[in-house]
């Protein structure tokens, strides 16, 4: 039967060939506007309550957006370039330097052997990085249908997204009641209710991790910069964007920063180690809850094991949308287990119990299930 399923398939498999290119075409503007809309969307709102027209404040926040990016391409841009020529071109012989630092410490020593192994395995590996990340970034391309596979693409993907960002920010309204008019009309309700919660969960994730990546950026850069540590700049920016990838991309961020500070002194490695404590203290105790509240409500084990498996099966784009792809695939569960419990209780709950928390809106999406 398998056989058979394969040979169909195998035989008409050029009628997806459309459908197989639509989806490569769009995935990639459609998941970029999507973040973008949840980033820009309540600065529009924000306007718009403020007797702004929505076209206006589109319009406004568009402009502001260009401007603030020129100035920062135009103000930033050559020290973040020599600061990246100067780390690319000096980073083996910090590693070689490191190397040689930690070798001294565990001369003569159980350790000496391992160490002095593994000294020459990062020295291999760092030799390798341009391949490994171009290897890897295959990886993720080829996870989500070779979205960025060519240039064509790419610059498909740069010219389109702000466009759909464009009309989503001004049309958002008439675009998710026009979805609604296809939905019958008995299952209008729910569906409003699903995609309030989801707007909800992914939209405060979305907003709160990129503050949340932003604000350690500045700490990092802070601290950097009061420690004396060189490249503070580019390590802070590395710094903001691993960290956009919940606790495993704070701890990556560190790894450059501790090499770079071996080749100065175990004095600076050790007020790295304090800026980095001090950061994460008043991240986790102080940003973070205020950001995100509770309401995304994920365990940190269960979302380091969503990482490590999109990770693997996604490469980076699985590492970036992990999370959000958790929180959908953890909203439409639970509604359809709710929606179980509700049908219990009709024909089983007054002879054997009832459920509890059986409704499913957004404010009681919350509730221990």
């Amino acid at each position: 039967m398998l056989g058979i399923i394969i040979y169909i398939y195998s035989a008409i498999s050029f009628v997806f060939e459309p459908l197989k290119v639509i989806f490569s075409t769009l995935v990639a503007p459609l998941i970029l506007a999507f973040i973008f809309y949840y980033l820009l969307n309540p600065i529009v709102d924000w306007m718009e309550r403020h007797k702004i027209k929505r076209i206006w404040g589109v319009l406004i926040l568009f402009i502001a957006i260009i401007g603030i990016l020129a100035g920062l391409v135009a103000l930033a841009f050559p020290p973040i370039q020599e600061q990246i020529t100067s780390l690319v071109n000096n980073f083996p012989s910090y590693v070689d330097s490191m190397g040689i630092t930690i070798l001294s410490w565990v001369a003569n020593t159980p350790l000496e052997s391992a160490v002095s192994e593994f000294i020459e395995w990062l020295n291999g590996w760092v030799s390798n990085i341009p391949s490994v990340v171009v290897s890897y970034f295959d990886t993720a391309v080829s996870g989500l249908t070779s979205v960025f596979s060519t240039v064509s693409n790419v610059v498909v993907v740069i010219v389109t997204f702000p466009i759909i960002v464009f009309f989503l920010l001004k049309d958002d309204e008439k675009f998710f009641n026009y979805v609604l008019k296809i939905i019958p009309p008995k299952f209008r309700k729910d569906t409003k209710n699903i995609f309030a919660t989801i707007n909800e969960q992914v939209g405060s994730y979305i907003k709160g991790q990129l503050l949340i990546s932003l604000s350690l950026g500045i700490m990092m850069f802070i601290g950097f910069t009061v420690i004396g540590l060189e490249y503070s700049g580019i390590l802070a920016i590395v710094a903001t964007f691993t960290s956009i990838v919940p606790y495993i991309g704070a701890a990556l961020a560190m790894i450059p920063a501790v090499i770079v500070a071996f080749t100065i002194s175990w004095f600076m490695v050790l007020k790295l180690i304090i800026v980095w404590v001090v950061v994460q203290f008043v991240d986790g105790n102080l940003i973070e809850p205020n950001i995100m509240g509770k309401n995304l409500n994920v365990h940190p084990l269960t979302i380091i094991i969503v990482l490590l498996v999109l990770g693997d099966l996604l490469g980076f784009v699985g590492l970036i949308l992990g999370v959000p792809i958790y929180a959908i695939s953890r909203v439409l569960v639970t509604f359809v287990f709710r929606k179980f419990k509700q049908r219990y209780n009709k024909y089983y709950g007054d002879e054997a119990g009832n459920y509890e928390n059986t409704e499913f809106t957004p404010d009681k999406y919350q509730e221990k299930k």
